[in-house]
C-alpha cells in the first residue's frame, strides 16, 4: 500500500527537518487519509520527493523529515489536446497527469462544442491546475505538468515543441507503436468531432505524423490518455517493437 501523500509548495520549512503543513494538507491527511501522530506520509515539490513523519505534538500538523530524494523521468510529452465540455476535460487532465503528461495544451479547434469567455479563462485555468496537482499526489509524481492556456491552431509554431510531433486520426494511419521517438514527444488527439482535414493539413504541415491507436474508435479524453500513457512507455524503454 502507498503512503499518502501532500504538496508542499503552500507549506511552511520551518527548519532544515521540519515543515509547517498547510491546513488543507494536513486536513487530507487526517481527515481524509486517517493519518496518526509519527505515522510516515510523503512530501512533494518539483524534482523532490521528502519521506515525512507526522508530528501533531504542538497542536499543528507538521512533516518532519525522514529522507530526501531527487525525482524526474528525463523525458517530455506535450499533449495538445481539443477543448471538451467541463467534466470530460478535467478527467483528461487528472489522468494525462497520471500517466505522464509534462505540458499540456488545450486546443480551440472548428469542432469543439465547448468554448471559454475570455472573461473565465483564469478561473478555468485554476481548476486545471488544482485537479493536475491532486492528481500528482494520487500517482507520487513530485513534477506537476505546465498547463497552458487554451490556443488555436495557428499558434502552433510559436509552441516550442518537441521533434517528434504525432497526431491520432481514426482513418487508416500506421500505429503509433511504429514510431521511435527518443526523450521527448508531442501528440496531438482531437476534440468530440474530430479533426477537419484543413485542422490536418495544418498540423502536418508543422511536423505532425498521422497515427492510429488502434482499430477501434475512442472517445477524446480516453484517446489523449492512451495516446500519453503509451508515449510514457516508449520513451522510458517499456515498449519494444
Amino acid at each position: 500500500m502507498s503512503l499518502p501523500r501532500v504538496r508542499l509548495e503552500s507549506s511552511v520549512r520551518e527548519s532544515d527537518t521540519t515543515w509547517i503543513l498547510d491546513p488543507r494538507e494536513g486536513h487530507h491527511l487526517l481527515s481524509v487519509r486517517r493519518c496518526r501522530d509519527g505515522d510516515l506520509f510523503e512530501g512533494l515539490l518539483p524534482g523532490r520527493k521528502i519521506l515525512m513523519r507526522l508530528d501533531l505534538s504542538s497542536g499543528e500538523a507538521r512533516g518532519v523529515v525522514i529522507s530526501e530524494s531527487p525525482e524526474g523521468s528525463g523525458r517530455e510529452i506535450w499533449l495538445l489536446a481539443g477543448l471538451l465540455k467541463g467534466d470530460p476535460f478535467d478527467r483528461l487532465v487528472a489522468q494525462s497527469v497520471e500517466t505522464g503528461v509534462s505540458v499540456l495544451v488545450p486546443l480551440l479547434c472548428s469542432r469543439s462544442v465547448v468554448s471559454i469567455p475570455p472573461g473565465k479563462i483564469t478561473s478555468r485555468m485554476e481548476r486545471w491546475r488544482r485537479i493536475a496537482m491532486e492528481a500528482t499526489k494520487q500517482c507520487g509524481r513530485a513534477d506537476p505538468p505546465e498547463i497552458l492556456e487554451p490556443v488555436p491552431l495557428s499558434s502552433i509554431p510559436y509552441l516550442q515543441l518537441p521533434s517528434h510531433r504525432f497526431v491520432t486520426v481514426t482513418g487508416p494511419a500506421q500505429a503509433i507503436l511504429a514510431s521511435r521517438p527518443h526523450s521527448r514527444a508531442a501528440v496531438a488527439v482531437g476534440p468530440e468531432g474530430d479533426w477537419t482535414e484543413e485542422e490536418l493539413v495544418i498540423l502536418e504541415r508543422e511536423g505532425f505524423c498521422r497515427v492510429s491507436l488502434g482499430p477501434g474508435v475512442m472517445r477524446s479524453h480516453t484517446a489523449g490518455i492512451v495516446a500519453v500513457a503509451v508515449l510514457s512507455m516508449m520513451l522510458d524503454g517499456d515498449v519494444h517493437v
